[in-house]
């Protein structure tokens, strides 16, 4: 790495998120230094294959149509970054943080995210097709029609995050906590919900099977009850 500037723990900006919100505990467990990375040097660990990095800032990096090739991240935060077309599919990050970074027509296909932690993101669209999701957080992020399809999650807490018309089509999911999102025409055909709660949440027109079993087991509002009741058929008698 051709710079050798270190940023201390101290130093870190920690996630921030939306006024009156309070962030979820992050998973991500980063290095007490952080060594900086620019665009030359991150494009750099793209072009190994299979490149590897740890314990580094990627600050205020900008990147359009690469590939990452698989790279691996490890102990790093990405911080004000924007990614256009970049393709980080079957790529790792682990006790990862990303910061106020804005993702546009982004990849993250059949990639592994262990302990990533998002803060304060847009990722619209953002594709996590058939990923492993372990341990992820995110606050005050857009991810409106991002493809979570055939992903398998295991511990993920989202809160005051866009989520309109995302896919989470025969998704795996385990351990997983939403506050003050916004699923409205979330789509989760072929994907069980049981043991979730979505009470918190602004849950409207769902995209469901024909017989709605994705829906046994979710935990509602009375007033989600209620839409979920007219949705089934159900009809409330008047007082």
């Amino acid at each position: 790495m051709a710079r050798e500037d270190r940023i201390t723990s101290g130093e870190r900006q920690a996630g921030r998120s939306h006024a009156g919100t309070k962030a979820p505990v992050g998973f991500a467990r980063s290095a007490a230094q952080l060594a900086r990375m620019g665009d030359d040097e991150l494009l750099a660990v793209f072009s190994e294959g299979d490149g590897y990095a740890s314990s580094v800032l990627v600050d205020d990096v900008e990147l359009a149509y690469e590939c990452a090739n698989g790279a691996t991240f490890e102990g790093s935060v990405f911080r004000d970054c924007l990614f256009e077309q970049v393709d980080f599919g079957d790529c790792t990050f682990r006790d990862v943080r990303f910061e106020q970074c804005r993702f546009i027509g982004c990849t993250m296909d059949k990639g592994w995210l262990n302990r990533v932690d998002l803060r304060d993101c847009s990722a619209p669209g953002l594709s996590l097709l058939q990923a492993r999701l372990s341990q992820v957080s995110a606050a005050a992020c857009d991810l409106s029609f991002a493809n979570i399809s055939e992903t398998s999650i295991d511990h993920m807490a989202l809160r005051d995050c866009r989520m309109c018309e995302a896919a989470f089509q025969r998704a795996k999911l385990r351990h997983v906590s939403l506050a003050d999102c916004d699923l409205t025409r979330i789509d989760v055909f072929g994907t069980s919900l049981a043991g979730i709660d979505v009470s918190a949440c602004l849950f409207q027109a769902p995209v469901l099977s024909g017989d709605y079993r994705e829906l046994r087991g979710l935990v509602v509002s009375p007033e989600q009850a209620l839409f979920l009741a007219t949705l089934l058929g159900v009809r409330i008698a008047e007082e």
